[in-house]
């Protein structure tokens, strides 16, 4: 059954309530260490920074981004066996360093390498504006370049958002078997995971009015939203005891 994003929500703050300690511990950790590891690289730019530091400072960017989405598979062990009904603890954040790790390296790495290349029309687009002088018809061609890599963008991280979730549900699966499920999952349900995205957009604006501290709250909930969204989509959430909000919805007077 898929449910509305107002279900998913409710069925996802009904979970988090009085177990919020921690998802966000844990998400307050992965951020922290993600600063941490990155920081040297930014502090070793300086004002002038020569063509060989740029291209350490991109490569390092990389690899920190792969251990952030492999911390971040972390983060949703912790909620998926919540919302199962299993054990969780902040230090399983590291599980999937522990396991496999060469599986979830392997699928970060060729997940931003999509959205990079989703990002080779604007580059190439804004290059020839550039070359032109900005001329109007390269302007005209930056711009579509532009909208191309929007859409090509959002294709890619609707299509394998839940690479992470499917590589750890399903450790028997090859790294490009995964991509293939999670496309498979994902066929038909890309609008809703967007709808569904788009409506955080008010949270993440009262996350900039609180300085970042109401992230604290929020991405949790983000995630435990994603992850009912998740199973609704296996249909393994019609096995979980959880309260159906829009059958009560439709049974009161």
């Amino acid at each position: 059954m898929k449910r509305t994003s107002k279900e998913l929500k409710r069925i996802a703050r009904d979970i988090l309530n009085d177990r919020y300690r921690v998802p966000m511990a844990a998400f307050a950790a992965t951020t922290l260490i993600a600063t941490v590891i990155e920081s040297p690289f930014s502090f070793s730019m300086g004002d002038n920074p020569t063509n060989m530091q740029l291209v350490i400072s991109l490569i390092a960017e990389l690899l920190i981004s792969v251990v952030s989405f492999v911390l971040g598979c972390g983060v949703a062990k912790i909620h998926l066996s919540m919302t199962r009904g299993n054990d969780f603890l902040v230090r399983d954040i590291f599980d999937p360093f522990k396991k496999n790790t060469d599986r979830f390296f392997i699928a970060g790495f060729l997940f931003l390498l999509m959205i990079f290349v989703s990002m080779i029309p604007v580059i190439g687009g804004f290059t020839y504006a550039v070359i032109a002088d900005f001329s109007v018809v390269s302007i005209v061609i930056a711009a579509a370049t532009g909208i191309l890599s929007l859409i090509l963008s959002c294709y890619f991280m609707l299509t394998y958002h839940f690479i992470g979730y499917i590589t750890l549900d399903h450790p028997e699966l090859k790294c490009l078997e995964v991509f293939k499920e999670c496309r498979l999952l994902m066929h038909g349900n890309r609008l809703r995971l967007l709808y569904i995205l788009l409506s955080f957009i008010g949270y993440g604006l009262l996350v900039l009015c609180s300085f970042g501290i109401a992230s604290l709250w929020v991405v949790p909930y983000q995630t435990e939203t994603l992850v009912i969204f998740y199973l609704d989509c296996t249909d393994e959430l019609n096995r979980i005891p959880v309260r159906s909000y829009e059958k009560t919805a439709t049974t009161q007077f």
